[in-house]
């Protein structure tokens, strides 16, 4: 943070970038001690969040057209490679991609929730052949969900805890972020399986 403070805004863009390409460096830890820095003065709170966002966004469109120029061709069977790996049919794949091209909006913004899995995401809409621009908008959005959300735990931890801790907030807050987002998918896996149901004893 001494080495980001000394470069101001740059340096959160800077890092924020080498954070989609760098997976050691923990996105919500980082997040958290720029929010504790924006507290403390070191930047402006909507600057650091609008550095940190334009340097994620940029990471995750740099990803997505670097893997979208292998090619239609190439991406197919890169595809269907891994999924042999898994153990995965041809026509599974297929199957997988056209439910991507379904959801594609839907999944690109809530994948930039989930960690580490929000780094490969941009690779696998970009293999799975999704149109740029909704994917990239979805994913913005789910960035600049994922980076407000922890900026401003740390800055407004920053002012109601005394000593913040960015490790204990890091990881508290994660934590409740992966408990809401296993709760959704329960409700939402839930709610899929009555319709289903539902339309099951329809056709009877």
């Amino acid at each position: 943070m001494a080495w980001i403070g000394a470069y101001g805004l740059v340096g959160l863009f800077a890092v924020a970038l080498s954070e989609r390409f760098v997976p050691v460096i923990p996105s919500y830890g980082l997040l958290l001690a720029v929010g504790i820095g924006a507290a403390d003065g070191d930047w402006p709170l909507p600057a650091a969040f609008l550095s940190t966002a334009a340097g994620s966004m940029f990471g995750c469109a740099a990803c997505f057209y670097a893997v979208r120029g292998l090619g239609d061709a190439r991406s197919t069977r890169l595809l269907n490679r891994a999924g042999r790996l898994f153990g995965m049919s041809v026509d599974r794949v297929e199957r997988g991609i056209a439910s991507v091209h379904r959801n594609q909006v839907a999944l690109a913004f809530a994948l930039q929730l989930v960690p580490t899995v929000r780094l490969v995401a941009p690779a696998f809409a970009a293999l799975s052949r999704g149109n740029s621009r909704s994917v990239l908008t979805a994913s913005a959005a789910g960035i600049a969900v994922w980076n407000g959300i922890f900026i401003g735990i740390g800055f407004y931890a920053s002012h109601s805890i005394e000593s913040a801790n960015s490790t204990v907030l890091a990881l508290t807050a994660l934590g409740c972020l992966l408990v809401a987002e296993v709760s959704v998918f329960w409700i939402v896996r839930r709610v899929g399986a009555h319709r289903k149901a539902g339309a099951a004893l329809c056709k009877i």
